[in-house]
């Protein structure tokens, strides 16, 4: 086992919702990590099965308990944790999927050669498990590393480090206010986000966390979650993508995330992009419900809209 090092202790946050199924497979895939973490802090969001009386039946000083005390969702969860963490690092994962018994140890080893540097986050790759097939899947994570500056930019672009990857300073968790519980989906792009503007980021590009793909919907598989997180993002950073990408960009992009909202008949969503971003927001509206009509120039046009909006970025990058 690697030597513990006194300049990092690691604490590990996992957000739980009626997962007695499928968390002990996940925290006893911490336990077994070649670099122990400090401490496991299972935070519970209200509960109905008998996740509690699981977790303390591993009577270990380590695995810990926490109740959120009212539902508030993930972000809400992993807060606590941070807040009650005693580690100076903050691992993070989820309540359903695992980590391959080195994780840790690769992460902090990178850490090391950077003499524990609080403004840098390493992230690792990860592969798929489907549960229903017993298969593993290759799963590509962007490449995401280098400085501050490159990474804020890229990040503005697209969703690239999964939460169970990301190991992050307690200290730069608390300079971008923790996280954003508004985010409902596409939680990590808008927390690496804001951790990009004041952290250099590695990427391991080994696939260190396994990914669990359940029957039945979680809410990185709902397509109207998805599509609704997106323009969150969008909306939320709009000033600052405007700021390094231009105006027509964002343009492009709202066009072809209000395209795929008509193209699943989100018409509520559809609804509000158009009302916040189009000064003839009726008209706009007249005119992405007659697209419906026709899907075929529908899936054209999101298909021209997303690759313009790329080929404009590659000349801004």
């Amino acid at each position: 086992m690697m030597s513990f090092d006194s300049f990092i202790s690691i604490s590990v946050v996992i957000p739980t919702y009626n997962r007695t199924k499928t968390i002990r497979y996940c925290i006893d895939s911490i336990l077994k990590q070649t670099y122990p973490a400090h401490e496991i802090l299972i935070v519970d969001d209200c509960s109905t099965d008998e996740i509690e009386s699981l977790i303390l039946s591993y009577q270990n000083p380590k695995v810990k308990f926490l109740p959120l005390g009212f539902k508030g969702g993930a972000q809400a969860a992993r807060n606590l944790g941070i807040t009650r963490a005693q580690g100076n690092w903050i691992a993070f994962q989820d309540s359903d999927d695992e980590w391959r018994e080195d994780k840790l140890k690769k992460q902090v080893e990178a850490l090391r050669l950077l003499d524990f540097d609080e403004n840098v986050v390493v992230h690792t790759n990860c592969i798929t498990y489907i549960t229903s097939q017993k298969r593993y899947n290759d799963f590509n994570i962007p490449v995401i590393e280098g400085s501050s500056e490159d990474i804020y930019r890229k990040l503005l672009l697209q969703p690239a480090p999964l939460f169970p990857t990301i190991l992050a300073s307690k200290k730069a968790l608390e300079r971008i206010n923790l996280l954003d519980t508004n985010i409902k989906s596409f939680q990590e792009w808008d927390t690496t986000i804001r951790l990009a503007k004041q952290c250099n980021f590695v990427h391991l590009k080994e696939p260190l966390f396994v990914y669990h793909l359940h029957e039945g919907t979680t809410i990185s598989k709902n397509i109207y979650a998805e599509i609704k997180g997106y323009y969150t993002i969008r909306k939320k950073f709009k000033e600052e993508i405007i700021s390094e990408f231009g105006k027509l960009y964002f343009q492009l992009d709202i066009i072809w995330i209000t395209l795929r909202a008509i193209e699943q008949n989100f018409s509520d969503i559809s609804q509000e992009i158009t009302r916040d971003n189009f000064s003839n927001h009726r008209v706009w509206a007249f005119f992405f419900r007659s697209l419906n009509r026709n899907k075929s120039i529908l899936k054209l046009l999101i298909s021209a809209s997303n690759k313009t909006k790329n080929i404009l970025v590659r000349t801004k990058l």
